[in-house]
């Protein structure tokens, strides 16, 4: 009753105030109307702090791209990166430690990226970085990682060494690789199942049995997201709900690619010998894969096709904005932006659109620059001095 009361003896102020709320409400309508369904991913997380990530690099499977796109988001937010104390990988193919971690530099209190080439050893890295941290990697079809590991690693890895003049190395290899391919050698460790190695499997024993499908469920309880190459831009949009970035972080341009990669790969037979070869990789990409479309359907397709065309109008904005053409050889790079080069394969690189504005020439810049530039640019970056490429103090 005296609530009553006073409400009547308010008068005009009754009337304003009713007037104020329903323009209250009139706007906050409007304002949820202009809001899209995809908004959150692109506005609202964007005040946050990045991320811990956790990124296991794996071998020849587009990775390089992925890392790149971490790495900017670590020097846009003068994150800590954990650096391998010497070259650009954490003692591989040993099983990652921590004492393989360059120490935290002066006033950090730890660690938000971890982003080079390691075997994984999941306990341990847990020992290194942050208990929020989200996990990351890539996996691409074992057909074309093998071809490419073979390629790339063909002077290198032990097994493939005999065949590194042979006209048809690949395929050589494949007719009998158990002659040249000794499992207790760790530098065989790309020479066979090369996903699984990175990512700490063992693949001595039977191909079936249970034991690998508790292998793979630790794998994915360990992971947050395993992204797949041959679906990169569908992976990236799930890797953005993820990490919380904007739109504009996710561009890219595929790096280290190789020439002539295609070269092999419709060889008679080539393909069912190297599934056959690397039956660990054909069942852990197998299983990824499905996870990963298991996600795009929770994510929801309609969704995920205008996230699609938004990501996909940036590249082809970034491309033109930035690059003076396609990806080139070496010959034709500029010295600070060509990819290191192995014996056996060809790394294409870019070159810069010229006369680019300072701010944009930087943004640009860092899109392009290869892996092992822009490795040893962060670790000046943050500790002041330069890489050791062998054990030092």
């Amino acid at each position: 009753m005296a609530l009553a009361r006073l409400w009547r003896s308010a008068g005009p102020w009754r009337c304003r105030a009713l007037l104020l709320a329903g323009l209250l409400l009139l706007l906050l309508r409007q304002a949820v109307g202009r809001t899209s369904p995809t908004e959150p991913l692109r506005g609202k997380n964007s005040a946050r702090p990045p991320p811990n990530v956790v990124f296991v690099k794996t071998h020849k499977t587009g990775s390089s791209t992925l890392q790149n796109i971490l790495f900017r988001l670590g020097e846009r937010h003068n994150l800590t990166v954990a650096f391998p104390r010497y070259t650009y990988q954490f003692a591989y193919p040993q099983r990652f430690a921590p004492a393989f971690v360059e120490p935290l530099p002066p006033g950090a209190a730890r660690y938000n990226l971890l982003l080079s080439h390691l075997r994984l050893a999941a306990g341990e890295v847990r020992r290194v970085m942050p208990p929020d941290s989200l996990y990351l990697t890539i996996l691409r079809d074992p057909v074309r990682t093998f071809q490419s590991v073979f390629a790339y690693y063909r002077s290198t890895v032990p097994a493939f060494r005999p065949l590194a003049n042979h006209t048809r190395p690949l395929a050589a290899f494949l007719q009998a690789p158990a002659r040249y391919y000794d499992p207790a050698d760790m530098g065989n460790g790309l020479a066979r199942n090369p996903m699984a190695f990175d990512l700490g499997l063992e693949a001595g024993g039977e191909e079936g049995g249970s034991r690998w499908d508790r292998e793979l469920e630790r794998l994915n309880r360990t992971f947050h997201l395993v992204l797949i190459a041959e679906h990169f831009d569908e992976s990236l949009v799930l890797a953005r709900e993820l990490l919380g970035l904007r739109l504009e972080e996710l561009a890219y341009v595929r790096l280290n690619a190789r020439r002539g990669a295609m070269d092999e790969a419709s060889a008679p037979g080539l393909a069912r010998q190297i599934r056959a070869w690397n039956w660990l990789d054909v069942r852990l990409y197998q299983y990824f894969r499905a996870v990963l479309w298991r996600r795009v359907e929770r994510y929801g397709y309609t969704r995920m096709k205008g996230e699609l065309e938004a990501l996909r109008s940036l590249l082809r904005e970034t491309r033109e904005t930035c690059l003076a053409g396609e990806a080139v050889g070496p010959e034709e790079t500029a010295d600070e932006l060509r990819p290191w080069q192995p014996d056996s394969a060809t790394i294409l690189g870019y070159n810069l659109r010229p006369s680019l504005p300072p701010a944009q020439y930087a943004t640009c810049y860092s899109l392009v620059l290869p892996e092992l530039q822009y490795h040893a640019r962060l670790y000046y970056r943050q500790y002041g001095r330069e890489l050791c490429s062998l054990p030092c103090d």
